[in-house]
């Protein structure tokens, strides 16, 4: 049987589910979602830590999370449905060593209208009582950034796209994508074909193997991601019970999760894989974790543990996305490799490349630093990072979230 579509979009995560919408809101045609899984965010979307921040070391991914931010803050006027985005404010804390280099990251930030300051640490802990800061210590504070539940954000996303007429197939397994010679022409499921003007690629470690079959390699290695949710102090309790916060010094990041829990993963322990599937917490994750986390918070000693998750990241050499149409094939998208750094920006992600396919080019935000051949150029994206702490010793090559 084969059945068609102007656009095919491959992944039911929440990067699939943005471009599924925008597709339709922009008036795209008929628009078709596929996802392996029998529900939506079974990925890596389902185990994200959900920061919603602007705070990063290169312009690109700044630009992008900064085009992003509205849609969490209007989420019901914009999408519908909840997203649940609480606004808590966001601390990023460097290394004293880093000082110099973070004032001058914040004023890039500052540059592109991202709403951040830098603060000392006696600022910082008014605005939170229980970080442990000491004095000749800074960080940048956000006031307009928090978290969101990245189950919802996918779900209403993708809500939304159904009432304007996308198609999606849960449970659908891509075999491969068809075409001829150098055109990419639709997809083979496991039942029928799908015939398609555009096949836009947005399932993460999987678009690996997938494009592998006709001969695209893809710089894409799976990792593993691993967060822990720990019993939050009585004094912290809340929906916004504390800042949001990513600790460079310590390794952590961490943001609440409820009224009386916490989240917290560590930016540096995600080691490689051999396969996504299947992807379990690494002994003793969970206990390590809380233990980082009470270096940064030193209420949360001895926390209890409550749940924790593992799921697998596509990181590229530069941890920064490919976005964008594949060098030497035409009729599809990429939109792949978010190291772990793809949720907050999701709603920018996705309107960018509808953008892109509907109107020829983005607008929401610039996608030319994504290009998903850049690495064939030797031209990776730029950061200026921070040392990261925590494991075994420290480093400037750590997973953002």
């Amino acid at each position: 049987m084969a059945s068609g579509a102007d656009v095919v979009v491959i992944g039911g995560g929440v990067v699939g589910t943005s471009i599924a919408f925008h597709l339709a809101r922009l008036g795209a045609g008929s628009v078709t979602l596929l996802e392996r899984s029998p529900g939506l965010a079974a990925g890596a979307t389902g185990r994200s830590g959900a920061l919603v921040r602007t705070h990063y070391t290169n312009a690109p991914e700044a630009a992008m999370a900064q085009a992003a931010l509205p849609w969490f803050e209007g989420w019901a006027d914009r999408v519908g449905g909840a997203c649940g985005f609480v606004r808590t404010g966001f601390l990023q804390v460097v290394d004293a060593a880093d000082t110099a280099l973070l004032k001058e990251n914040t004023a890039v930030l500052q540059g592109l209208g991202v709403d951040t300051r830098v603060v000392d640490a006696a600022e910082a802990r008014a605005l939170e009582p229980g970080l442990a800061i000491a004095d000749g210590e800074f960080a940048a504070y956000e006031p307009r950034s928090g978290y969101a539940d990245p189950v919802a954000t996918t779900e209403s996303l993708a809500a939304a796209a159904r009432r304007l007429g996308v198609e999606i197939r849960l449970g659908s397994v891509v075999r491969g994508l068809c075409g001829s010679g150098s055109r990419v022409t639709g997809v083979k499921t496991a039942r029928d074909m799908i015939a398609a003007d555009i096949v836009v690629v947005a399932n993460g470690c999987w678009s690996v193997p997938l494009l592998a079959r006709i001969g695209v390699k893809l710089p894409i290695e799976a990792h593993r991601a691993q967060r822990t949710v720990v019993a939050r102090p009585p004094e912290m309790r809340g929906e916004r019970g504390h800042l949001t916060v990513i600790d460079r010094r310590t390794g952590v990041y961490t943001r609440p999760h409820g009224v009386d829990g916490t989240l917290v993963g560590l930016s540096r322990a995600a080691d490689r894989l051999a396969s996504p599937d299947g992807v379990d917490v690494e002994p003793g994750f969970p206990e390590r974790a809380r233990d980082r986390l009470a270096l940064t918070f030193p209420a949360f000693a001895g926390a209890a543990i409550t749940l924790s998750k593992a799921g697998p990241l596509d990181v590229t050499p530069d941890h920064c996305a490919l976005i964008g149409p594949v060098e030497g094939m035409d009729g599809i998208v990429l939109a792949a490799g978010m190291s772990g750094s793809g949720f907050k920006k999701a709603p920018a992600i996705g309107a960018c490349v509808a953008e892109l396919i509907v109107e020829g080019a983005a607008t929401t935000a610039p996608i030319e630093a994504f290009d998903p051949a850049r690495f064939t150029r030797g031209a990776g994206v730029e950061r200026r990072d921070y040392t990261v702490g925590g494991e075994d010793d420290t480093s400037r090559d750590a997973l953002v979230h």
